[in-house]
């Protein structure tokens, strides 16, 4: 490598480190593309496309350099991590595997090996590499909390327990082991201990969202929405508050702050107008709007449509303060009235589910027409829309991260009541909301975790403008009962044959209108056509009630 090739390899690190992560990957690409041989630089490359989230780009640089140097535990680790988030587990085992004939004696070959082995659930392997690596090492607290981790990740709650519990008699002021702890428990179904936990982190450090949010789900998992949706609030306000000038500064540092996407950008931009033009105060609105349009154009001129993009600092300064923040919430309290429309026939509802076979049953004029627009107004004025990162075109709003409010646990609540033969023995284990760019495309295939979804539309008819579509498509083929979460929620292209056969109902888009089928069944968005505008955009909630 020469001189000066030399300073544009400097130049890019520096600009890397600076913050300005798209103009360095741009130069060092641009530099590989003239030196393809040059082991340190596909490194370099391949080092910042994975921990930049780009996996595939970075996946051949680091097999290169893997390739020459096997015992190169950085090369190793950055490849690993690639091949995790590829979700290739055959390529990780046999890099680490290489790895360890390199570097016999290094116990990190073991850790990582036996992360590899259990993701690929070859768990007697595992079992033996990390029995190897404690019998090399001993007693270490920080050995022994992340054999917990790995053993907690690849779904071993039991084993996570026993390490993090030798972990924390070894250290037990270890708080980040403690919280591994109770996360355990939680999941293990011993939910009173793992509440103690939380409790007293709480009660001696600063409160923290994970652990808040944590508990919200205890008490949501007993049935108790209220105090569940009081934890989760809290939670959201302290991870989601509006960054003062100081905490920007510090959060345009840091990659995880500024990732987002376009269609998340023009809803924020949106939304923002849309709280404008209802007169709430946002401090700074102006500035605000303006920033958003100047970043969204400079972006629309990169042609990343679609996709995760890395903001720059300097983009990130300009509008970072509110990007997937808290800025209004919309005050939505129950209605003495009720939620459900008092006319809708529950006992044809609950008959034509039953009688449907599979169980599925299309309800209009689902909720009052108070609660309609009430709930409507929460999604316009909320900025709670934090799920930014589907790339086909809609954000979400998740009942962890404070989607919720006292309608509806109420409209939850009269649900149970008043279909007490399909909703009623079941509580409920999820909430969401999606909002839409009319311009991109919906939910692809997939089956939820749960016994009864319930998917309504809350846009009005005139803003649809194909009334034949727009709405859900429901198979009436379950998935198959073996399958766990990651088969029947991540893999459309086996899904989709369910959805594209005869035996299916398509449901057209109508506001205030509810499709009520067993969470077993595939189904899909339907393609749709909406009207420009904030106000048109297409948004279903989805409650899930019971488990699969």
């Amino acid at each position: 490598m020469d001189r000066d090739t030399e300073q544009q390899l400097q130049a890019a690190i520096a600009r890397y480190q600076a913050g300005s992560h798209q103009d360095a990957l741009e130069s060092l690409r641009a530099l590989q593309q003239r030196l393809p041989d040059d082991l340190q630089l596909r490194f370099i490359l391949g080092a910042m496309e994975v921990q930049s989230g780009n996996f595939s780009q970075g996946r051949p640089h680091l097999e290169a350099a893997a390739a020459m140097q096997p015992g190169h535990l950085e090369a190793t680790t950055l490849l690993g991590s690639a091949y995790r988030s590829l979700g290739e587990t055959g390529p990780w085992i046999a890099l680490w595997e290489r790895f360890q004939q390199a570097q016999p004696e290094d116990p990190g070959g073991h850790l990582g090996l036996a992360e590899a082995l259990l993701q690929a659930a070859e768990h007697d392997r595992a079992d033996q590499e990390i029995a190897t690596l404690c019998q090399l090492l001993g007693p270490e607290p920080d050995l022994f909390q992340a054999i917990g981790t790995l053993y907690h990740t690849a779904g071993r709650p039991a084993d996570a327990i026993d390490f993090y519990r030798k972990g924390l008699a070894l250290r037990p002021d270890d708080e980040a082991g403690r919280q591994n702890l109770a996360a355990a428990l939680q999941e293990s179904g011993a939910d009173h201990e793992a509440e103690q936990i939380y409790r007293d982190l709480l009660r001696h450090g600063s409160a923290r969202p994970d652990v808040l949010r944590n508990l919200g789900t205890i008490y949501k998992d007993r049935d108790d929405l209220d105090t569940a949706l009081d934890f989760y609030a809290k939670a959201m306000q302290l991870r989601r508050q509006r960054l003062d000038q100081a905490e920007l500064y510090r959060a345009a540092s840091d990659p995880a702050q500024r990732r987002t996407t376009l269609h998340s950008l023009r809803l924020e931009l949106e939304q923002l107008i849309h709280l404008a033009v209802c007169g709430i105060a946002v401090e700074g609105i102006e500035r605000l709007i303006t920033g958003y349009r100047q970043v969204i154009d400079e972006l629309i001129s990169r042609g990343v449509e679609g996709q995760r993009i890395l903001l720059e600092p300097e983009q990130f300064m300009q509008i970072g303060e509110v990007m997937q923040r808290l800025v209004h919430l919309e005050p939505t309290p129950a209605l003495a009235d009720g939620a459900l429309n008092p006319e809708l026939d529950v006992e044809r509802i609950q008959a034509d589910y039953r009688n449907s076979g599979p169980g599925v049953v299309v309800v209009d004029d689902l909720l009052r027409p108070q609660a309609l627009t009430a709930l409507r107004r929460y999604l316009h004025r909320s900025t709670v829309w934090f799920g930014y990162g589907k790339a086909r075109g809609y954000c979400g709003s998740y009942m962890e991260d404070g989607f919720g409010n006292a309608l509806l646990l109420q409209l939850a609540g009269e649900m149970r009541q008043r279909l007490p033969q399909i909703v009623g023995p079941h509580f409920l284990n999820q909430m969401w909301a999606y909002i839409y760019d009319q311009a991109m495309a919906g939910i692809t295939a997939h089956a939820d975790p749960a016994a009864v979804n319930l998917n309504f539309w809350l846009t009005p008819d005139e803003a649809n403008l194909d009334p034949e579509s727009g709405g859900l498509i429901v198979s009436l083929r379950e998935a198959p009962r073996e399958w766990n979460f990651h088969e029947y929620n991540n893999r459309p292209e086996v899904l989709d044959p369910y959805v594209s056969g005869d035996n299916r109902v398509v449901v057209p888009h109508r506001c205030n209108r509810l499709v009520m089928f067993n969470s077993n069944l595939v189904h899909k968005t339907d393609d749709f056509r909406f009207k420009p505008g904030f106000e048109n955009r297409r948004i279903n909630v989805t409650m899930l009630f019971g488990r699969r």
